[in-house]
């Protein structure tokens, strides 16, 4: 009994320990958008003498967050609906479909996943000002999601493996389509893997830096990250309200992964033991 508890101890202290040291930045984060500068930098760490509210008005009014907050929320959501959608079908075919089963363009998604940002960043933006919309929330919803597709599609595909094949055979026989069994009986199973792929995708296309610095020029279009370094190079010197701004940024994703924590772990460890 000694040595298990001592086994158990060995790996829950270091566990604890290093959540700890990762929560540092956190709490830092959160207490300086309450602290005036000289407090920041004279007590990083410390409790704020008089809790600063006016921070966060200060970067919601002054640096236009609320037109920030709105265009991030509607890329995320709909670039999360758009993926979801394209990737359950396609995960369902390639994981139950026999003539979809070992098709070579499985494989091609899987490829997608190597390719280097830096390597398509440039025909991404041409391709885009070729169809007019650079500077626009749909163009880079579509790149969102021709980006989140293939992960996604690999995800479902692996849970739709494990499910039994049983029963689509049951519901074939009774007389369903390919589309019936889908929505009828396998997507409903697949519920963990769809948050999963929905919690990757709102959280990818809530922080995207990069597509958004490259596809979002003006003012009216620009989003969270955007705006946070719009407004660091304005007020570079009240680090109060530019941490305010940060806490605002995370406040979305930390909801998101806390209300679907569970079912987002359920989705990516289905099927890795059975």
């Amino acid at each position: 009994m000694r040595p298990r508890i001592g086994n158990t101890l060995l790996l829950v202290v270091p566990l604890t320990v290093l959540t700890a040291l990762t929560f540092v930045p956190f709490v830092w984060v959160v207490l300086s958008a309450f602290k005036s500068e000289t407090e920041i930098f004279g007590d990083a760490l410390g409790l704020p003498a008089q809790w600063r509210w006016q921070n966060f008005a200060t970067v919601w009014n002054e640096g236009d967050f609320g037109s920030y907050f709105f265009n991030s929320a509607l890329i995320a959501v709909a670039a999360t609906v758009l993926t979801v959608a394209v990737t359950c079908p396609a995960g369902y075919a390639f994981g139950k479909l026999s003539n979809a089963r070992n098709s070579w363009v499985f494989y091609v998604y899987v490829l997608v996943l190597t390719l280097p940002f830096e390597a398509i960043v440039v025909p991404i933006f041409y391709q885009m000002r070729a169809m007019n919309l650079v500077d626009s929330r749909v163009g880079l919803v579509l790149v969102l999601v021709a980006g989140g597709v293939p992960l996604g599609a690999f995800l479902m595909r692996n849970f739709f493996r494990d499910l039994p094949h049983e029963l689509v055979e049951a519901a074939t026989i009774d007389g369903a389509s390919d589309w019936k069994v889908f929505l009828r009986v396998m997507l409903p199973l697949a519920k963990p893997a769809v948050l999963a792929v929905a919690v990757f995708s709102f959280l990818g296309a809530w922080n995207e830096y990069q597509l958004a610095l490259l596809l979002l020029i003006g003012e009216n279009t620009r989003t969270i990250p955007l705006g946070l370094v719009q407004f660091q190079s304005q007020y570079s010197s009240d680090y109060g309200a530019l941490f305010a701004g940060m806490v605002l940024a995370m406040i979305p994703s930390i909801l998101v992964y806390v209300l679907l924590q569970r079912s987002f772990t359920r989705g990516l460890v289905a099927g890795a033991v059975k």
